[in-house]
């Protein structure tokens, strides 16, 4: 066998065994948390070696981070995109709201339980994890405090209440169902939408 066939079939290897870690890691993220996930839990679980989990990461904070960048850009994707689309900010968080209805329905998306548990257990000043965690809630409660100034500027959202502490609850709704939902989404689904009728209507 040519040496340029070995080489694509140890590079694909490489990659399947790279995608086995992280799915392992995000189950056990999810299910964890950050600091009761050890470095022993992630081999075990993604049925390596210990040689090849460090092969691919220098450390546990590495590979928390990779998931972390996939992490963020699935916000991208399914909400912050959302929010930059032209239209009233009553119907943005509408749409916002059941976009994270949508995804949380999925019992393979984990990204809303590790990013609740992340935010809650981790410190803004803890390390890498923790300042790329914080970056993002406070973007996160942002976009939030955001669309509802400007609902109720457009006379869509009651005016009484700021938005600084409206936007507080629901960042604080939306982790806290993800953090007490049960794994099927049954829970998930029906506190997204008592939140989103107590929202908007």
């Amino acid at each position: 066998m040519s040496s340029s066939h070995t080489s694509t079939r140890t590079s694909v290897r490489g990659e399947q065994t790279r995608e086995q870690i992280l799915v392992a890691a995000r189950q056990l993220f999810a299910t964890h948390g950050y600091h009761n996930t050890s470095v022993c839990d992630l081999f075990q679980e993604a049925g390596i070696s210990k040689g090849a989990l460090f092969h691919h990461w220098k450390s546990k904070e590495d590979l928390a981070l990779a998931v972390f960048e996939s992490l963020q850009a699935d916000f991208e994707t399914h909400f912050f995109s959302v929010a930059g689309l032209e239209g009233r900010a009553r119907e943005k968080i509408e749409n916002l709201l059941q976009a994270l209805h949508h995804v949380s329905s999925d019992k393979h998306w984990l990204y809303g339980r590790i990013f609740a548990l992340w935010c809650a257990e981790l410190q803004p000043d803890g390390g890498g994890v923790g300042v790329a965690v914080h970056a993002l809630r406070a973007r996160w409660l942002h976009m939030w405090q955001e669309l509802i100034r400007k609902a109720q500027q457009e006379h869509d959202l009651r005016a009484d209440i700021s938005p600084e502490n409206l936007s507080f609850l629901v960042v604080s709704a939306i982790s806290g169902v993800q953090l007490m939902s049960e794994r099927e989404g049954t829970v998930n689904r029906a506190g997204l939408e008592t939140l989103r009728r107590t929202l908007l209507t």
